[in-house]
C-alpha cells in the first residue's frame, strides 16, 4: 500500500513539475505542446521495379509508419493521456504531368506511445506513368506524412524519397499501301511510312519472312526513329522493293509478302525486344515473258539481212 501511495505521490509531483515547467516555458512553446511527435517512414526496397511501363504497369511500394512521442517528462504524462492514437496523413510532392502517386489509405493511426509500437502501421503507394514518360530517366518522388498538434503534443512531419525509372514504351503506326499489280520481271516499291508515340529513340528492324520463291526483295534492315518526349522527329519513311520473276511465257501470279517488324529502345536492345508485329503486302505479276527472245530475235533478223545482201549481189552480177 505504501508502495502504491509512493508512486502515485511521483505521478502526481512529475504532472506538477511538468503544469510549473510550461507555465514559465515561453507562449509559442507552450502553445505548440511541450511533447514532439516523431514519425519513422520506411518502405520495401524490394518492391520498387528496375523500370516502370508507362501505361501497363503500375507499381506498388509497400509503406511502413511508426510513431513515437518524446521530450522531458513525456514518460509519466503520455501513459496517462486521453487520446491514444495521431492520425497522421499522406501527401505527395511535386511531380510531373506524365507521373500519377497515390497513397492508400490516406490516413493511418499509430499507436500514441513514448517507444515505437512493435508492427508498423502500413499503407501503399502506387505508381503509374503516361506514355511520354522519358524513358530510362530517374525520377525522384517524395512522400510526405505529418500529423497536427495533439496538445501537449506537437505537429510533426516527415518525409521520404523514391527513386523511380520510366520503361519503354512501344507504339508505332505504320502507313502503307497493300497491293500493287506489275508486269513480269518489274520492280515494285510499297513506302512505308512510320510514325512513333514511344517514349524514348527506337530501334526498328525489318525482315522479310520467307519470300516466294523466284521473287526478289530489298528493305532496309535497320532503322532509326526519335521521339517526340525529347522534342524529336518521330516520322520517317522505309522502302520495300519487290522484283517478279522473268521466266519465260504468260504470267498471272498473285503472292503475298510479309515483313516482321520488331522494335526496341535505342541502345536499350533489352527494352521492348518483344515488340514484334507483321505487316503483309500482297502483289500480281501480270504478262507474257520472252527472256532471251530479243537476242534471237536479232540475231534471225541479222541473218536476213545478210541473205537478202547476198541475193541482191548475186542478181547484180
Amino acid at each position: 500500500m505504501k508502495k502504491f501511495r509512493a508512486m502515485k505521490a511521483s505521478v502526481v509531483m512529475g504532472i506538477l513539475l511538468i503544469g510549473l515547467f510550461a507555465a514559465f516555458m515561453p507562449t509559442s512553446t507552450a502553445a505548440s505542446g511541450l511533447f514532439q511527435g516523431n514519425i519513422d517512414l520506411t518502405y520495401d526496397i524490394d518492391d520498387v521495379p528496375s523500370t516502370i511501363r508507362p501505361e501497363s504497369d503500375i507499381a506498388r511500394i509497400d509503406l511502413y509508419v511508426n510513431y513515437f512521442v518524446s521530450g522531458v517528462g513525456s514518460r509519466l504524462v503520455i501513459p496517462f493521456f486521453e487520446v491514444n492514437t495521431a492520425p497522421i496523413e499522406f501527401s505527395v510532392g511535386e511531380t510531373p504531368d506524365w507521373l500519377t502517386v497515390s497513397v492508400a489509405p490516406g490516413v493511418v493511426y499509430p499507436f500514441l506511445g513514448i517507444t515505437k509500437a512493435e508492427t508498423p502501421e502500413r499503407a501503399i503507394i502506387s505508381i503509374a506513368l503516361t506514355p511520354n514518360a522519358p524513358a530510362f530517366q530517374t525520377q525522384s518522388i517524395e512522400i510526405i506524412a505529418q500529423h497536427k498538434d495533439i496538445p501537449p503534443v506537437r505537429s510533426a512531419l516527415n518525409k521520404i524519397p523514391i527513386e523511380i525509372k520510366a520503361g519503354f514504351y512501344s507504339n508505332f503506326q505504320y502507313e502503307y499501301p497493300t497491293f500493287k499489280e506489275i508486269g513480269a520481271g518489274e520492280t515494285v516499291t510499297f513506302p512505308i511510312n512510320i510514325k512513333g508515340y514511344s517514349n524514348a529513340r527506337s530501334r526498328i528492324i525489318f525482315e522479310v519472312v520467307d519470300p516466294p520463291e523466284g521473287w526478289s526483295t530489298s528493305i532496309n534492315t535497320e532503322f532509326f526513329l526519335g521521339t517526340t518526349a525529347l522534342g524529336e522527329d518521330a516520322t520517317g519513311t522505309v522502302n520495300f522493293m519487290i522484283q517478279s520473276p522473268l521466266d519465260f511465257g504468260y504470267h498471272n501470279e498473285v503472292e503475298q509478302f510479309n515483313v516482321r517488324v520488331k522494335t526496341m529502345a535505342a541502345g536499350h536492345t533489352e527494352a521492348g525486344i518483344d515488340n514484334t508485329t507483321v505487316l503483309q503486302f500482297t502483289v500480281r505479276s501480270r504478262g507474257f515473258s520472252t527472256p532471251g527472245f530479243e537476242v534471237t530475235f536479232t540475231i534471225v533478223a541479222l541473218m536476213a539481212v545478210i541473205v537478202i545482201y547476198r541475193k541482191k549481189q548475186k542478181n547484180s552480177i
